[in-house]
């Protein structure tokens, strides 16, 4: 029994939702309004994501992680002065939603679909 539960959680340990391709996220930012913006990530080897992000909020390269159902991923925002970080999960839908992050504070949420 043991032996199989190491297997399965070898197995289970690789395993993480396909977040690659291009998305358009709603966005929400509280009094700093709302708005769409449109996502591409690549997944790379070790769960590493790279990508581009196209919003209100910056236009230019992403870099995060993947684990199993969750993601991150930041890029700069001049607008608001340093890194946003994007902290989302990917839903049985096939749909992501999450929160915005700056400075160390939730600042939004997001929900997001594959284009």
């Amino acid at each position: 029994m043991l032996a199989l539960m190491i297997v399965f959680g070898v197995i289970h340990a690789g395993v993480h939702a396909d977040v690659n391709g291009s998305w358009v996220f709603a966005v929400t930012l509280g009094d700093l309004g709302s708005g769409n913006a449109t996502i591409t990530v690549v997944e790379e080897a070790g769960g590493k994501l790279s990508g581009t992000y196209a919003g209100q909020l910056a236009n230019g390269p992403v870099s995060g992680t993947v684990d199993g159902d969750t993601f991150e991923f930041a890029f700069i925002s001049d607008l608001l002065g340093g890194a946003i970080i994007y902290r989302g999960e990917k839903l049985a839908d096939g749909s992501v939603k999450g929160v915005v992050v700056a400075q160390g504070q939730n600042i939004g949420k997001f929900n997001g679909t594959q284009s």
